[in-house]
Order: structure tokens, then sequence, then C-alpha cells
């Protein structure tokens, strides 16, 4: 409860909620029904007390027909409460990922009270919204904890609990004036969120211990420190990156760029023209491939990528790849005429991979 958590929720919903209302309209018809005056009802947020004190203040410039809006309760609707995850939608991008905290459902009560001098404008008013409250109205806004770029539509539910209380006025005396008042209510389905969206770094890599122990032993009567040592207990140790790796390559050759196995060399090479096939891990997530060689064609036009895990790198960019899978990739080589030793690179925002790490295959430019 430390932090700062204003959103202004309840008022916003409120606001659409007279916004939703406030442009009804009555007439004033002569004895054949036929409308000689329109007449704008007017709509305050307040309680029905406080805008009949102000009828009757002759100081006060308020005037029938007026519609009174106030909220008579907040409480959390139990109903929509679905789960207990903290966050209710994720944004990630290369370097950060943002969160949208899991809000709490609420439901704002509403009183409505209308106050008109003859019955004819109270079935006017009345006529304007029921028809269209059945079974009930949608609110939309925009969740208000501030995603950068991002617009999440809300829509809160407004149910009229389908019932009026219509009061005519009798006890009066003889000086007042003529007043009908109808009463209703409104439920207003909304939420109020949490502080605003946690940023965090996403995680690229996780190491997972496993330990194993004999059926026997009790683990809940050790440490940490015990465990290590206990009699036939091995640590198994599983890790999980997210920056690419390559562990094969499939070649198509014509002429011009030869791959050597070793001292094995293989008729043929790959041009522009031909594809050649990277297989691996984490190729869904690629942002760019590179190449990197002493090939001055290939070298004197470098990007520099960064990477959250593996540092920075320069290459040549280009895009002629295609991914099939998460575990396939297809490059095409881009033509030169020039000699030289050529590295495939693949960056995610992890890190990146180069066919190098292929124990025995070179690419050569000839």
């Amino acid at each position: 409860m430390k932090n700062y958590t204003y959103h202004w929720g309840v008022k916003d919903l409120i606001t659409q909620f007279v916004a939703a209302f406030d442009d009804t309209i009555i007439k004033r018809y002569n004895k054949n029904r036929e409308p000689e005056e329109v007449i704008e009802v007017r709509y305050v947020l307040a309680p029905k007390q406080r805008v009949m004190y102000d009828i009757v203040n002759k100081a006060q410039n308020l005037t029938l027909p007026v519609v009174a809006v106030n909220i008579t309760g907040i409480s959390r609707d139990n109903e929509r409460v679905f789960n207990k995850i903290n966050n209710l939608q994720n944004f990630v991008t290369e370097r950060e990922s943002r969160t949208v905290r899991m809000p709490v459902p609420i439901n704002i009560s509403v009183s409505m009270s209308i106050l008109a001098r003859y019955m004819d404008d109270m079935d006017q008013i009345l006529s304007n919204f029921i028809p269209f409250n059945n079974p009930y109205i949608i609110l939309s806004w925009k969740e208000p904890t501030g995603i950068d770029n991002e617009v999440i539509e809300i829509r809160s539910e407004v149910l009229w609990d389908g019932n009026i209380s219509i009061t005519p006025p009798t006890d009066t005396t003889y000086t007042d004036k003529f007043r009908i008042t109808a009463d209703t209510n409104f439920t207003i389905k909304g939420w109020l969120f949490k502080d605003r969206n946690e940023l965090a770094t996403p995680i690229y890599f996780i190491d997972a211990n496993f330990r194993t122990a004999e059926a026997t032993t009790d683990l809940n009567i050790y440490t940490e420190t015990d465990l290590d040592t206990l009699s036939g207990n091995s640590v198994e140790t599983i890790s999980i990156s997210a920056y690419p790796t390559i562990t094969n390559i499939w070649y198509n050759y014509q002429s011009n760029l030869q791959p050597i196995y070793g001292n094995l060399s293989l008729n043929g090479a790959l041009t522009a023209k031909n594809k050649f096939i990277l297989y691996g891990n984490n190729f869904d997530y690629t942002t760019a491939v590179v190449l990197s060689s002493n090939n001055k064609t290939l070298y004197s036009n470098l990007t520099t990528f960064s990477t959250a895990r593996m540092g920075t790198l320069s290459g040549f960019n280009f895009s002629s790849y295609e991914i099939l899978s998460d575990n396939i990739l297809s490059v095409s080589i881009p033509y030169t005429l020039n000699t030289g030793l050529v590295d495939v690179v693949i960056v995610n925002p992890a890190g990146y991979a180069s066919t190098s790490s292929i124990s025995g295959v070179d690419l050569q430019l000839n």
C-alpha cells in the first residue's frame, strides 16, 4: 500500500455513465400532439436531496426537469475474481517486459433520481433510457496504468435493476410547486487497477538443480548444505537458454562458394541463387542474420547489434533468410567475386550463434 495507485478509474466510469444518458431531450406538445418546444434534460452528479435543496432555494439556478446521479456504494465482485495470477497481460520487447497487474473487479452502485414538473416529462425521460438498458449497456474505456504504445480496451457492463419507484407530491402545501420524483438504480461493473506496470528484464538463461536421495530420507530435517552430502545423493543441473544455437548445416552447391570439411574439399559452392539450411534451436526469435568475414566486400559496411547475454557484435547484415521453424532456418549467401572466409551468425535479443561453432566446418569464398 506504499505505492500510489490512483488512476481515476471510478471517476472515469461515472463520467462515461452520465455521458451515456445526458443527451436526453423532452418535447412539449399541444393538444394535437404536435411538438412546440424542445427541452434538454439537465444531468448533475449529486444526491437527490442536494438537488431538491437547490431547486427550492431561489438563489440557485436549477430548474426542472433534472436528473441526479449519485454513487451509493462500491463492492468487490467475487464472481469476477477468476484467478489469483498477479499479471493480467504481458507486453514484451527485445530489452524489457511490462505487465498489467491483475486489477480488482468492483461493482459501483449508482442511484438515479429523476425530478420533473409534469408526468408527461417523466414519461419521456423514462422512455428514453429504459429500452436501451435491456438487458445492459456497455462502457468502453482504456486500461489506465499507462502501457507505452499499447491500447487495451476494457468493456464494462452497466446493469439496470429493472425497478423504478415513482413518488408523486402527496405531502405538500398550496405554495409548493408540483414535482414528481422517480428513483432507480444501476450497477457498473468496473475495475480498480494496482500500481503502474512493473518493469522487468526478460530471463534469458536458467540453471535448475535436481537432487536425488534415498526414499527413506526425510528431507525436511536437512539444510541445503546437508542435502549435497547425503549418502547416495546426486545433483543434476539442467540449463535452459534463450540465445540461438547452430548444430548442423545442409548445403546446396553451384559455384563461387566452396565449403570445406576439415581437409576435405567439396566440389561446388553456394551462390545468391542457392540456399543452405541451418539446424539448431531458438530460431523463432531471430532478429538478424549477419556475415562475419575477412572479405573486404563484406566488412566495409558493418552493422552493430546488442544482445542481453552475449554483448555486442558487428557483421554484414542482410535479409536473405527465412525462418522455417524454431529449429530450421534457410539462408542465401549474397554473391561476391572476392575471396575469403565467412561465418553465418544468427542473432536474437538474448545472444547469437555462429557456424564457426560447428567443429570442422569453414565456409570459404573463392
